[in-house]
C-alpha cells in the first residue's frame, strides 16, 4: 500500500482533506467514498481505485449519518429506521450495532457491517428521541417489537 498516510484524511465531522486542503469537489468526494475500503493486510482504511491504494487517516468514523427517516407499522409502532449517509445512500439501521462512542455520539455499523458511521447532530438528536432510559442508566431502542440495548463503543 502506498505510504502517504498524512495526505488523505477524514475529520471528526466527515470532512475529507488532502494535503491540508479540504476536498469540496462533489465528484472527487463521491469517488473517494465509493472507493473506500479496509486493507486486508493491515486493517487500515484506504481508497482502493483501479488496483491502486492510498491510505486514509480517519479521526472518528469513515461514514456519517446526516438524518434518519422513520417507518411505522400499521399499529403505529416503530418498524424501521432508515439512515441517510453522507455518501448519499440510504440504509436500514442495524439496531444490534447501535451504540455510544467515547464522546457520547451515537454510531452504528453500515455497508453490510464493514464500516462504522457516526451520527451528526440532526441524526443524533432525532435518533436519541427514540431511546428509552433503563433503570440502571443505560439506553435501549424498541423497534419491530424488540428492545435493543445500546453498547458502549
Amino acid at each position: 500500500m502506498q505510504e502517504n498516510s498524512d495526505d488523505i484524511s477524514i475529520d471528526g465531522q466527515g470532512q475529507w482533506w488532502y494535503d491540508g486542503n479540504k476536498i469540496v469537489h462533489p465528484e472527487v468526494l463521491a469517488l473517494f467514498k465509493k472507493s473506500l475500503a479496509v486493507d486486508e493486510a493491515t486493517g487500515q482504511f484506504c481508497i482502493d481505485y483501479k488496483g491502486k491504494k492510498a491510505l486514509v487517516m480517519v479521526e472518528k468514523t469513515p461514514f456519517f449519518i446526516h438524518d434518519i427517516n422513520l417507518e411505522k407499522s400499521d399499529d403505529g409502532e416503530l418498524a424501521q429506521v432508515v439512515l441517510q449517509l453522507d455518501d448519499g445512500t440510504f440504509e436500514n439501521l442495524d439496531p444490534e450495532s447501535l451504540g455510544l462512542d467515547d464522546s457520547g455520539a451515537l454510531q452504528v455499523k453500515v455497508k453490510e457491517g464493514q464500516f462504522s458511521a457516526r451520527c451528526l447532530s440532526t441524526a443524533h438528536f432525532r435518533l436519541a428521541e427514540l431511546l428509552e432510559e433503563d433503570s440502571d442508566g443505560g439506553f435501549s431502542l424498541v423497534m419491530g417489537g424488540k428492545s435493543y440495548i445500546l453498547a458502549k463503543k
